[in-house]
């Protein structure tokens, strides 16, 4: 195995303890923790594996990005004293000053596009994602076409957002396979923290609040649901602090899968979004959950994010559909829909 430290044969030129990257990664390499890279390459491919060590800072240039394509894999496993930094260039507070223009410049969210994934095998732990998410695709960890591991991270300060039909959070894992793992990490004063797979189970470990400063959230402080497959599997959404937000015409439950909410668990829909519960299959819930518009800022906040500008009404929603029975449920929990 090869590794970057210093020059080597990929192209990564250091300056200092400062490590330009500005070629592809093409063989085993890992980047140490001694050093601050630089990521100048626009588009930027890992296709083999790229290992990064506990407390390394990557900072990216305007309009840069990381792709982890299908032969790629990345193993960054901080851990809670040494987090790995992915953060904006302009970012003095993480590395300090490395572009060399003092005060003259600061981060913001979108500085940078995203990283990539296409494979599986890929983990982030301790992992803080600062300042991304300037791609039209607006995540700044983005799981897609394969399956990764994301835990005990923080997403802060990123974009997240609406781009056509489809809302992306700041990570996105609506393209990601079902087994992917998102467990005990943090988002906050994103503009969308979290978009996944309808199959993918979510618990309710993950904090949509800055732990040292409850009032900062995010501007759409929710989780939103993609359903690029139908849920045919065994599937649970637990999180409570924050809504599940469905964003699909016609989000199917079919055999041998099933939906079961924890308590106090909320879901909302967007206009025209509904849930269909096909033959042989569950929708598991109880009087504590709540099925309801994404105008509805009493149940579960201002998840829309447009402050008073919204308000709910009947027919904001499709309802929930029983295809065995051709009949939608209703209920005092099934609030502003079509039914």
């Amino acid at each position: 195995m090869i590794s970057c430290k210093k020059d080597d044969d990929n192209g990564q030129q250091p300056s200092g303890n400062l490590v330009f990257i500005n070629d592809d990664i093409a063989i085993p390499t890992t980047w140490y923790a001694d050093s601050i890279y630089i990521i100048e390459d626009w588009d930027f491919w890992v296709s083999d594996a790229l290992t990064i060590e506990p407390g390394t800072i990557i900072k990216f240039t305007s309009n840069t990005h990381m792709t982890i394509d299908s032969y790629g894999t990345i193993i960054a496993q901080g851990s809670a004293e040494k987090t790995i930094i992915f953060t904006s260039y302009k970012d003095d507070a993480h590395g300090g000053d490395n572009n060399g223009d003092g005060d003259a410049t600061s981060p913001s969210r979108g500085d940078w596009f995203n990283v990539e994934v296409n494979s599986n095998g890929n983990k982030f732990q301790y992992c803080h994602f600062y300042y991304g998410g300037g791609s039209s695709y607006l995540s700044v960890l983005e799981i897609y076409d394969g399956k990764a591991s994301v835990t005990n991270c923080i997403f802060a300060h990123n974009t997240g957002g609406k781009s056509g039909d489809f809302y992306y959070g700041a990570l996105d894992a609506t393209g990601a396979e079902q087994e992917t793992i998102i467990k005990n990490n943090v988002f906050f004063d994103n503009h969308l923290p979290l978009s996944v797979l309808s199959t993918i189970d979510i618990d309710d470990s993950n904090v949509f609040h800055d732990p040292n400063d409850p009032g900062i959230i995010n501007v759409m402080n929710g989780i939103f649901i993609y359903d690029l497959s139908d849920i045919d599997k065994v599937t649970t959404w637990g999180e409570t602090e924050v809504p599940f937000v469905i964003n699909d015409n016609d989000l199917w439950i079919v055999s041998p899968g099933s939906l079961t909410l924890a308590q106090n668990v909320i879901v909302k829909f967007t206009p025209d979004s509904y849930l269909v519960i096909g033959e042989g299959t569950d929708l598991i819930f109880d009087s504590s959950n709540y099925f309801t518009s994404f105008k509805d800022d009493a149940h579960g906040g201002d998840t829309n994010g447009d402050g008073d500008a919204t308000t709910p009404s009947d027919n904001d929603w499709g309802g929930i559909y029983v295809d065995a029975s051709s009949t939608n449920l209703s209920g005092p929990n099934i609030l502003y829909d079509f039914y």
